[in-house]
C-alpha cells in the first residue's frame, strides 16, 4: 500500500480520518465500534442495497453512516493505490466544505483492511434534517404543482449550486437527481443545496467542458427542460458546442448503461423485480416521474403550457398512424376544398360587410383585478368577449370566470367561452366531461358559443393524438343531447396546419355539429399579415379555412379566428416565444415585433379578415398581458395602454357599426403597395382606411375629402392632396 494512502488516525482495527471536533472520547468510542453501532436498536436504515445508509445518534447528535459493500479483489487492489470510495467521498466532501459548497459536514471515514482486502469501509457525515432531493421536488411539481415559474426557480437554485461545485474543482461523476439535496423554503423557493454520494467524485484543478458535461448528463430531465437547465448552468453565457457534444455523448452512453444493467447484473435485477419497488411507488400515488407524454407544465407568465420535450423527442412519440390519417383526409378533401377556395377568392371584397360584432377580444379575469379589467373593456364599446375556462386551474377559476360571464351577459354583450384542456383531462374523458358540465351549469343561457378544446395540434396543450380529442368530442355529444340549445365551435387547431384540421373534421362524431369552424390563426415569423408563407398570405389562409368549413359535413359555413396576436419585443419570458427561459442563444427567426408594428399589424389583420368576407369574427388574444396584450400589466398597480389599444378603440368608435363597401381596385392598381378600404358609416358619410405594405409611399388623394386623421384620430395636415403613407393605417373622411 502506498504511503500516500496510509491514514493518520487509528481506532482499534479501523484507520481513517476524523474531523477535529469529533476527536473526543465520546465520539471516538462509538466510532471504534461502528459495525455494531449501525446495527443497534436505535439505528435507522435510510437506504439499502449494495451500500447501506444508516442514521445513528451519538451523544445527542445525529450522524449518517454509509457502509460500502464488499468488492472484488481486483477492485480492492486498485483502491489500495487510488483510494477507496470512502476516502474519495471524504476528500471531495472536505474540499466542498472548505470552499463553502453545500454538502453534509464530513465527520470521518474509517476502513478495516486485511492485507489487500478491504473488509469494512465507512463514510460518516452529519445528518441533515428536513431535506428533500432535486428528484423528489421534480416529481412533486410534475404531479401536484405543474407551474413553470416553480420549475424555473428550482432549476436556477440547483444549476447555480452545480456551477459552484465545478468551480471548486469537484467533478461529481454520479450527479443524479437523488444525489442533490435541498430545502424548500417557500412556495417557489429552495435553498441550501447539498451534494451527496461523492464516492465517484474526482478533484480537478479546473474542469473542462467534457468533464462538466459528464456531470450534467446524469440529470434526469426531459430534453427541452434540460436545454433550459444547461443555459442556467452557464449563467447567461452561451454554452460551448463542445459541452453540448459531450453532454449528448455521455447521456447516450449512460442510457445504454442503464438499458443493459439487467444483463450485466442479473442477480440485482431479480432482486428488484422481487421487491417491485416501482410498482409499489406508483400504487402509493404519484411518487415516480410521469411518462414524457404526461409531463404537462403551465406557464402563467406567457399564458400557455411549455414544451418539456424538444421537437425531435416529440416527433418520436407521435402516433405513426396519425400521419396516415392526416394524409388520407387531406387527399380526400383536396378536390372539394380547392374548388371552394378558388370560388371564395374570387368573391373577396365583392359584398358589403357589416362590422357590427365582427371584432372581439379575449379577457383573462383573475385575482383582485377583475373590476379593473372590466372597466378597461368598457372602453371598447360592446364588442364580443371570449373567456377561457382552464381545467387545470380548478373551480376557483371556473367560478370566477362564470361570474364575469354572468356580469357581461347581463349587459347585453355577446359572450363566448373557451374550454381549455390539460393533459389530465385530455387523457380522461370523465374528467373532461365533469369540467364541461360544471361550466355549462354555471353559464348556460348566457353564452353564444362554447369552444371545445384548445390548440389540439400542439402536444404541449395535452392532446397527443387525434383519438384523444375525439374522445373529448364523444363527451360533448352526450352533453349536447342533454343541452340542445348549446352551440359548440371548434376544433380550435392552431397555426397554418390545415391537413391536421382536415383529419380532425373528417373524424368528428356524426351526432356533433360545430356552429362555426374556430381556429387560432397566427402569421408570426412572417411579420405583416400581407407577407406570404409560400403562396399564402393571411388572406389566402382565411379563404382556405373558410373553404374547409364549407366542405366539412360537421360544421356550419362560418369561420371564427378565436386567437391571434403578435408577441412583443422586450417582454422576455412573458412573451410566448421566449418562454420559459430567455436563452442567450441568438434567434434566427424572431417573430417578436415592436408595440407600434403590433398595433399596425392588428388593424390590418382585422381589415383583411373581416372585410374580405372570409372571417365572421376575430377575437384578439388578449386584452391585458405583459408579453402580447393590448394593455401592459408589468406594473400591477398601473396598467399601460399600448398603441394597439388606442388604435382599436378609435376604430371601434368610428367604424364599429359601419359597413365595409369595397376596395378600389383601380386606385390600388395605380398605386402599387397601397391598400384602400371603403366604409359607409351609419350617418351616411364615407370613410376610407388607407395604408401601404411598403416602407413608405407617397399617395395623392384622388377624391374630395374633408379631413384626414391618423390611426389614433389625430388630424393630419395634407398639402396638395398628398400623403406620405406607411404601414400604419390612416382615415380619410369624404
Amino acid at each position: 500500500m502506498k504511503e500516500s494512502v496510509i491514514e493518520d488516525y487509528s481506532i482499534g482495527e479501523y484507520r481513517g480520518l476524523i474531523a477535529d471536533n469529533y476527536r473526543v472520547p465520546v465520539y471516538l468510542n462509538e466510532l471504534g465500534r461502528i459495525a455494531d453501532l449501525i446495527k443497534g436498536p436505535e439505528a435507522e436504515v435510510i437506504a439499502s442495497g449494495r451500500n447501506l445508509n444508516v442514521r445513528v445518534k451519538v451523544d445527542g447528535r445525529e450522524l449518517v453512516v454509509k457502509s460500502f459493500g464488499r468488492q472484488f479483489l481486483l477492485k480492492d487492489m486498485v483502491d489500495s493505490f487510488l483510494g477507496s470510495k470512502a476516502r474519495r467521498t471524504w476528500d471531495a466532501a472536505s474540499l466542498l466544505y472548505r470552499k463553502n459548497v453545500g454538502t453534509p459536514f464530513p465527520v470521518a471515514y474509517l476502513e478495516r483492511w486485511e492485507g489487500l482486502r478491504l473488509v469494512e469501509s465507512y463514510y460518516i457525515s452529519e445528518f441533515q434534517q428536513y431535506q428533500t432531493s432535486f428528484g423528489d421536488e421534480l416529481i412533486n411539481l410534475y404531479h401536484e404543482e405543474p407551474e413553470c415559474g416553480k420549475f424555473m426557480d428550482l432549476f436556477e437554485t440547483v444549476a447555480t449550486a452545480i456551477t459552484k461545485m465545478h468551480r471548486a474543482g469537484v467533478q461529481h461523476n454520479d450527479l443524479g437527481n437523488q444525489n442533490i439535496l435541498l430545502y424548500r423554503s417557500g412556495k417557489s423557493s429552495w435553498e441550501k443545496v447539498q451534494f451527496i454520494d461523492l464516492n465517484r467524485a474526482r478533484l480537478r484543478t479546473k474542469l473542462s467542458s467534457r468533464q462538466r458535461a459528464r456531470d450534467i448528463s446524469r440529470l434526469n430531465l426531459p430534453s427541452e427542460l434540460l436545454r433550459v437547465f444547461k443555459d442556467m448552468y452557464y449563467a447567461g453565457a452561451i454554452p460551448p458546442d463542445s459541452f453540448h457534444k459531450w453532454e449528448s455523448f455521455y447521456r447516450k452512453r449512460y442510457a445504454f448503461h442503464c438499458a443493459t444493467r439487467n444483463v450485466r447484473h442479473p442477480i440485482r435485477w431479480i432482486g428488484r423485480r422481487a421487491t417491485g419497488n416501482r410498482q409499489q411507488a406508483a400504487e402509493e400515488g404519484g411518487s415516480t416521474y410521469p411518462d414524457h407524454q404526461d409531463m404537462w407544465v403551465w406557464d402563467e407568465r406567457s399564458g400557455q403550457p411549455i414544451n418539456t420535450l424538444s421537437s425531435k423527442d416529440r416527433n418520436a412519440l407521435y402516433s405513426k398512424a396519425q400521419f396516415w390519417r392526416i394524409a388520407v383526409a387531406t387527399l380526400s378533401a383536396l378536390p372539394g376544398v380547392r374548388r371552394e377556395y378558388k370560388a371564395l377568392l374570387e368573391k373577396c371584397w365583392s359584398s358589403p360587410v357589416s362590422m357590427k360584432d365582427r371584432i372581439g377580444v379575449s379577457i383573462e379575469p383573475g385575482g383582485d383585478k377583475v373590476e379593473v379589467e372590466l372597466a378597461v373593456l368598457n372602453k371598447l364599446s360592446r364588442i364580443p368577449v371570449l373567456i377561457r375556462f382552464y381545467h387545470h386551474k380548478g373551480r376557483e377559476q371556473w367560478d370566477l370566470a362564470a361570474g364575469v360571464v354572468t356580469s357581461l351577459a347581463g349587459k347585453e354583450r355577446k359572450v363566448s367561452v373557451a374550454l381549455v384542456q390539460d393533459r389530465k383531462s385530455a387523457k380522461d374523458p370523465e374528467l373532461w366531461g365533469d369540467f364541461v358540465r360544471y361550466v355549462l351549469d354555471k353559464t348556460s343561457g348566457q353564452v353564444e358559443y362554447y369552444e371545445l378544446g384548445h390548440a389540439i395540434n400542439r402536444v404541449k396543450w395535452g392532446v397527443w393524438d387525434i383519438r384523444e380529442y375525439l374522445r373529448m368530442l364523444d363527451v360533448a355529444v352526450k352533453i349536447q343531447e342533454e343541452n340542445p340549445d348549446v352551440s359548440f365551435i371548434g376544433p380550435a387547431v392552431i397555426d397554418f396546419e390545415y391537413p391536421f384540421l382536415l383529419a380532425v373534421l373528417r373524424a368528428v362524431p356524426k351526432a356533433l355539429r360545430f356552429s362555426a369552424l374556430s381556429h387560432h390563426l397566427y402569421v408570426d415569423r412572417r411579420g405583416a399579415p400581407e407577407n406570404r408563407q409560400g403562396p399564402y398570405s393571411a388572406l389566402e389562409k382565411f379563404a382556405l379555412a373558410r373553404a374547409i368549413a364549407r366542405c366539412a359535413d360537421c360544421c356550419d359555413d362560418r369561420f371564427i379566428v378565436s386567437e391571434v396576436n403578435w408577441p412583443l419585443k422586450g417582454a422576455g419570458v412573458y412573451s410566448p416565444v421566449c418562454s420559459p427561459y430567455e436563452s442567450p442563444q441568438p434567434r434566427e427567426t424572431d417573430p417578436c415585433v415592436s408595440e407600434d408594428d403590433y398595433a399596425d399589424y392588428m388593424l390590418r389583420y382585422i381589415l383583411l379578415a373581416v372585410c374580405s368576407g372570409m372571417v365572421d369574427r376575430v377575437y384578439w388574444w388578449r386584452l391585458v398581458a405583459r408579453g402580447y396584450g393590448l394593455l401592459d400589466d408589468s406594473d400591477p398597480d398601473m396598467w399601460r395602454e399600448r398603441a394597439g389599444f388606442a388604435i382599436l378603440e378609435h376604430f371601434l368608435r368610428m367604424l364599429g357599426n359601419a359597413t365595409f363597401t369595397g376596395r378600389d381596385s383601380q386606385l390600388e392598381a395605380e398605386n402599387p403597395g397601397v391598400c384602400v378600404f371603403d366604409f359607409e358609416t351609419g350617418s351616411g358619410s364615407n370613410v376610407s382606411i388607407v395604408y401601404t405594405t411598403l416602407d413608405k409611399k407617397e399617395f395623392e388623394i384622388p377624391f374630395d375629402f374633408k379631413s384626414v386623421t391618423d390611426a389614433f384620430g389625430v388630424k393630419i395636415k395634407v398639402k396638395d392632396d398628398k400623403l406620405e403613407l406607411t404601414g400604419r393605417p390612416v382615415y380619410i373622411y369624404e
